[in-house]
C-alpha cells in the first residue's frame, strides 16, 4: 500500500526463485529499480485511455514467448514500447481497442485490474501481469498522487470505460480488484449491472475477482489509525529533520506497514536479501545500506503523502465500505466471484471477510492462501490459473470435454519414465535391493514376475501397505519393467487441494506446486496413473479393462503400530471382490516384507494420542483428514503417522501370490465373494510366513553385508534359494 510496501515488493522479487536473473548488488540498486517500476506504472503506457487528468486505464502488452536456447533476451523496455505504433496511428484515442485486438488476438477475454490504495499495484505488476496478459486482453487502472476524485467519480469513470470497451469489442469483461481495488470492483459491478438492467442490455462484466478486498475496512482499526498518521504527517511537513533523516510520519508509517503487509515467509525473504547484500559489502557499504534503508522510509512520504492518505481513507475507503455495508447490496451481485485472500493478513481481516463474502455473494468461491499476508499475489500464487480454473471459467473450459483421469490417462513417454525412475526408484533399489517372486496357478514360486498372467485382463493386484508406504515406488516400477501398466488407488489426502483439477496435478488451481501442502511425489503419482480411491474410480478402472493396484488395509495398515508389521487390517466388507468378480478380474495377492524392519517406531499412533496437549492436537488434525472409505467417517479413520527413526535399510521382499480367477465367482452371491475374499487373505498370510521364514537364510538380508557386496562387485547380492519358499504347501 505504501512506499515501504512497494520497497518490500522489490526485495521479495530480488529473492524470488522466479526472478533468478535479477541479482541486485546493493539496496540502492533495488530502490532505484523500484523507483523505475513505480515511474513506469505511473507514466503513460504505449496504449491507454485517459479517464481524467489524473486517472487512466492502460493496456498491458503481453510478454514475448519464452526465449529459446541461443536467442537473445528481449529487453523489457522494448516490450513496453512494442505497441507504441497503435497510439501513433490512433492519436485521438479512437479504435485503439480494435487495433489492440488485431495485434494481440481478437478472441481473448478482457480483464481489468483495479489496484490498491497506492493507485498502481506494484506487486501485481511484478508477479501477475505477465501471465494475465498472455491469457487476457489485460488493462490496468492507474491513479496519480495528485488525484482527489471522490469514490463515486472513480466508480463512474471505470464503469464508463467498461461500457466503451465492451461495446467496441463485443467481448466479456472480467474485473480484478486488489485491496482497495477489491472494494472498488464490486461497486463498479453494481453500477454497471444496474445500468445494464435499466437499459435492457446484458451485463458486460461476467466475473469478479476480489484479492484481499478492503470490503472489511469498516471492521478494521485503520479508520482511526490512518487519521492519526496523516495528522502526524501534516505536523512534520515543512519541518526539516536533523541529519536529513526521514520524517516521523515516514518512519512510523513505514514501520507499521512493513510489519503488517508481508507474511512471515516474505519477511524472512526480506531479511535474507538484506543480509546477503550486507555480507557482500565492506564497512563503508554497510553504512550505505543503512542510509538506503532510511531513504526507503522517505519514499513512503513521497508515494503516499499525508494529504493523499487522508483523502483516500476518508473519501474512498470509508465512503466505499459504507456504500457496500450490509448484505443486501453485495447480495445483488449476479455473477461468479472468486475471493483470493491470505490466511495471515494482518493489515485487514481478509480470511474472515472471505468467509463472509462466500455466504453473502450468490455465486462465490474462495481461495485461501495458507501463510500468506496482505501481499498475497507473490510468486506462490498464479492468479491467472486461479481465475481460469474457478467457476468464473473465462475460457469456457466447462463447455469443452474435460480430462477423464480414468479413461483419458496415458503413460508418459519413455524418456520421462526413465528420468523419474532414475530419480525416485534407483536410490530405493540401491538401498533395499528388493527381491521379487511370483507364483504360478499350481502354487509354485519362482524368482521374478514370469508367472504373472499377462494375457488376462483386468488384473487386480492386492497388496499389504508397508509402514509409511515407502515401498510403493519399488512395486510399481517392477511391474512397469515387466510391461504391466497398473492404476494405483491412493488416499484422498494425496489429491487434496481444493478443486481436484487433474490437469493441475491435483493441486489447488492458482497455487504453485507444493504450496498447498500436497506431497512432493504427487505429480509422479498422477503421471503414473494414480487416482483417488473411490468406489466409482475402482469400478470404472476394472470396467474399462485396466489393471488396478489396491491396498485394502489403507491408513490403519500404512501407519501400523509396534508389533503390527505384516498383519492385515482389512475391512470385513468384501466389496472389492464383488467388483472384481463383476468384471472377471484376476486377483493377484502381493505379500510385501522388509520396510518395517528398516524403521524404528519411536511413538506409534496410540502413544501419540495419549500425550498431553499434543495428543489432542494430533487427533484434531486427523479428524479433519478426508476418509479413504466412503462408509467410514473422517473421525473414525485416524490419519496419524507414527514417529519413526531411520534404521539400516533391510532388504525388501515381494511375493506375488497364486492368481485367483473370478470367472467362476458370482458377484451377486455374497457367500461366493466372501470365500474368494478369504482365499486372497490366506494367500497373503502364507506369503508373509514364507518370506519371514526364508529370509533367515538370506546372508545379505542386512544392509552392511549387502551394500558392501554390491558396491564391490557391481552386482545385486544373491538371496535365499527359491526352494525355501516352496517347502510348505
Amino acid at each position: 500500500m505504501w512506499g515501504l510496501g512497494k520497497f518490500s515488493s522489490a526485495l521479495l522479487a530480488a529473492s524470488s526463485s522466479q526472478s533468478s536473473s535479477y541479482a541486485p548488488n546493493s539496496m540502492k540498486q533495488i530502490r532505484g529499480d523500484l523507483r523505475d517500476l513505480y515511474s513506469i506504472l505511473g507514466e503513460k503506457a504505449a496504449v491507454y485511455k485517459q479517464l481524467s487528468p489524473t486517472m487512466r486505464i492502460s493496456h498491458v502488452t503481453p510478454p514475448p514467448p519464452p526465449r529459446r536456447d541461443g536467442e537473445q533476451e528481449v529487453d523489457w523496455r522494448d516490450v513496453l514500447n512494442a505497441d507504441a505504433d497503435i497510439m501513433n496511428e490512433n492519436d485521438d484515442g479512437t479504435n485503439i481497442f480494435s487495433a489492440v485486438a488485431k495485434k494481440h488476438g481478437s478472441k481473448k477475454p478482457i480483464a481489468l485490474y483495479l489496484p490498491g490504495l497506492d493507485g498502481f499495484g506494484v506487486s501485481a505488476a511484478i508477479w501477475q501481469f505477465n501471465d494475465l496478459a498472455r491469457t487476457f486482453d489485460l488493462w490496468r487502472l492507474s491513479i496519480s498522487i495528485d488525484d482527489r476524485s471522490s469514490f463515486s467519480e472513480v466508480v463512474k469513470s471505470v464503469s464508463s470505460f467498461i461500457k466503451e470497451i465492451s461495446e467496441e469489442t463485443k467481448r466479456p469483461v472480467y474485473l480484478i480488484g486488489e485491496s482497495f481495488g477489491g472494494l472498488l470492483a464490486p461497486a463498479v459491478v453494481l453500477n454497471v449491472q444496474n445500468r445494464a438492467k435499466r437499459s435492457g442490455m446484458d451485463n458486460p462484466i461476467k466475473g469478479l475477482v476480489m484479492v484481499n478486498p478492503a470490503t472489511s475496512f469498516d471492521q478494521s482499526s485503520w479508520d482511526v489509525l490512518a487519521p492519526v498518521l496523516s495528522t502526524l504527517g501534516f505536523q512534520s511537513q515543512n519541518r526539516p529533520t536533523p541529519f536529513n533523516l526521514p520524517s516521523p510520519y515516514a518512519v512510523i508509517g513505514g514501520l507499521t506497514l512493513s510489519s503488517l503487509v508481508p507474511s512471515k515467509q516474505q519477511q524472512k525473504q526480506l531479511i535474507d536479501t538484506i543480509l546477503g547484500i550486507l555480507r557482500s559489502t565492506d564497512a563503508s557499504g554497510a553504512v550505505g545500506l543503512v542510509q538506503e534503508m532510511l531513504n526507503s522510509f522517505q519514499q513512503t512520504e513521497e508515494t503516499l503523502p499525508p494529504g493523499l492518505l487522508e483523502h483516500r481513507i476518508k473519501n474512498w475507503m470509508i465512503v466505499g465500505s459504507t456504500i457496500l455495508a450490509g448484505e443486501q447490496r453485495l447480495g445483488q451481485i449476479d455473477m461468479p466471484t472468486l475471493v483470493v485472500v491470505g490466511s495471515d493478513d494482518k493489515l485487514i481481516e481478509s480470511k474472515l471477510e472471505a468467509n463472509r463474502l462466500e455466504k453473502i455473494l450468490p455465486n462465490c468461491t474462495k481461495l485461501v492462501v495458507r501463510g500468506a499476508g496482505h501481499l498475497v499475489l507473490d510468486e506462490n500464487v498464479n492468479l491467472t490459473e486461479a481465475i481460469v480454473y474457478s467457476d468464473i471459467d473465462p475460457l469456457k473450459r466447462k463447455e469443452e470435454k474435460q480430462f477423464d483421469p480414468v479413461l483419458d490417462w496415458k503413460l508418459p513417454p519413455k524418456d520421462v519414465i526413465d528420468d523419474i525412475l532414475e530419480r525416485s526408484v534407483k536410490p530405493l533399489e540401491t538401498a533395499f535391493s528388493p527381491i521379487f517372486m511370483s507364483t504360478d496357478k499350481a502354487g509354485t514360486r519362482t524368482m521374478g514376475l514370469g508367472n504373472l498372467p499377462k494375457d488376462e485382463s483386468p488384473l487386480l493386484f492386492v497388496s499389504n501397505h508397508q509402514l509409511l508406504g515407502l515401498d510403493l515406488n519399488l512395486l510399481v516400477a517392477k511391474l512397469l519393467d515387466n510391461d504391466i501398466v497398473v492404476r494405483g488407488l491412493g488416499h484422498p489426502i494425496l489429491f487434496q487441494g481444493g478443486t481436484q483439477s487433474d490437469e493441475l496435478g491435483g493441486r489447488t488451481p492458482g497455487l504453485q506446486p507444493n504450496a498447498s501442502g500436497t506431497g512432493p511425489n504427487m505429480s509422479n503419482y498422477r503421471q503414473f496413473g494414480a487416482v483417488k480411491v473411490t468406489p466409482r474410480n475402482y469400478y470404472r478402472i476394472l470396467q474399462s479393462g485396466q489393471n488396478a493396484l489396491l491396498f485394502p488395509g489403507g491408513v490403519r495398515e500404512v501407519f501400523h503400530g509396534r508389533n503390527e508389521a505384516y498383519k492385515l487390517f482389512w475391512p470385513e466388507k468384501v466389496d472389492f471382490v464383488r467388483t472384481a468378480a463383476k468384471f472377471n478380474a484376476t486377483i493377484i495377492p502381493i505379500s510385501a516384507v522388509g520396510m518395517a524392519d528398516s524403521l524404528n517406531i519411536v511413538l506409534d499412533r496410540s502413544e501419540i494420542m495419549n500425550l498431553p496437549l499434543i495428543g489432542e492436537r494430533a487427533m484434531s488434525f486427523a479428524a479433519n483428514i478426508t476418509s479413504a472409505r466412503f462408509d467410514t467417517s473422517d473421525a473414525d479413520e485416524v490419519f496419524l503417522a507414527p514417529i519413526v527413526a531411520p534404521g539400516l535399510p533391510s532388504r525388501n521382499y515381494f511375493i506375488f501370490g497364486k492368481p485367483l480367477s473370478t470367472n467362476e465367482v458370482d458377484h451377486t452371491d455374497k457367500a461366493s465373494c466372501e470365500q474368494a475374499y478369504h482365499q486372497v487373505k490366506a494367500e497373503m498370510n502364507r506369503g508373509f510366513h514364507d518370506i519371514l521364514t526364508a529370509r533367515e537364510k538370506d546372508v545379505y538380508r542386512q544392509a552392511p553385508q549387502r551394500l558392501a557386496y554390491e558396491r564391490l562387485t557391481g552386482q545385486k547380492a544373491p538371496t535365499f534359494d527359491i526352494a525355501e519358499v516352496n517347502r510348505v504347501r
